[in-house]
């Protein structure tokens, strides 16, 4: 594991990591936001709500297409491949969200 991945890892907290198929789920919080990761059909995506609950009434922060496959494809990507696109959403998330505040 690379410097980059484990420190994203390590500010992560899990509530699930990926795992099941058609579609391949996680949830978890990344520096206090909630997220939820969904590989089904021909995508991967992720999103970011402030809490659980606001994710739950639709109030998303963010929203990212992580990847795109051939169509089915996604819902059967690698539990390792799987937490790789969460780690690109989050730096994502971060990189963006930091942007937003500065301007």
């Amino acid at each position: 594991m690379d410097c980059t991945t484990h420190c994203i890892n390590k500010m992560i907290k899990w509530k699930y990591k990926p795992s099941g198929n058609c579609p391949v789920q996680s949830e978890g919080w990344f520096l206090g936001y909630y997220f939820y990761f969904r590989a089904r059909w021909n995508r991967a995506t992720i999103e970011f709500s402030k809490t659980e609950a606001g994710w739950e009434n639709d109030l998303i922060h963010a929203r990212y297409t992580l990847t795109k496959t051939e169509e089915y494809a996604a819902g059967w990507l690698p539990k390792w491949k799987c937490k790789l696109l969460i780690y690109k959403g989050c730096l994502k998330f971060l990189f963006k969200k930091n942007k937003s505040k500065t301007i």
